[in-house]
């Protein structure tokens, strides 16, 4: 009976590895299958998504390394939908647009995205814009009230020294943001 030494070889570095790492045979190379495509993609968000979907940014090292100035690990957003050639869009190329909680929105692959969990309720949110003409998001339906598109939030509009403010007036549950 002959023995295939690299076959040998193969079976008493798994068997060293797992008497090592105190995990079953096969298993002790789990965080490396994490790193592949596949199980990227198994996480994904999955695609089409809804404007108005919560997500949650999930990035590892590839991501961060991938933007140029990528959210917080765990940083909460709401997808949006933009303009296209072809109408509304939330994502193009496997990458979703999302409005950041903190300010600011951006395209950001669907790898790095989850949905939210259903308590992450979205904070009472200020911005600030130098014009009407900065307003694209909104809808105009009141003299200072107006609806964000994608989320059909309802905010205020004020003008003050600096600008406009606009200011969201309720949560998710319909209550006010301010007593």
């Amino acid at each position: 009976m002959s023995h295939d030494p690299d076959l040998s070889s193969l079976f008493v570095t798994a068997a060293m590895d797992t008497f090592l790492s105190s995990k079953a045979l096969g298993e002790s190379f789990a965080n490396v299958r994490e790193l592949t495509d596949r199980a990227r993609q198994a996480k994904a968000l999955r695609l089409p998504v809804e404007a108005g979907t919560r997500v949650v940014f999930a990035g590892g090292l590839g991501a961060y390394l991938g933007y140029d100035n990528p959210p917080a690990e765990g940083t909460l957003g709401t997808v949006i939908s933009v303009k296209s050639a072809t109408g509304n869009i939330t994502a193009h190329e496997d990458r979703v647009f999302v409005e950041w909680d903190g300010g600011g929105s951006r395209s950001i692959h669907a790898e790095h995205l989850r949905v939210a969990p259903s308590t992450s309720p979205k904070t009472a949110t200020v911005l600030r814009v130098a014009s009407l003409g900065d307003l694209t998001d909104f809808l105009k339906v009141a003299n200072n009230a107006l609806i964000h598109k994608s989320t059909r939030d309802l905010w205020s509009l004020k003008q003050d020294a600096t600008g406009f403010v606009i200011e969201r007036l309720f949560d998710d549950a319909g209550d006010p943001l301010k007593g």
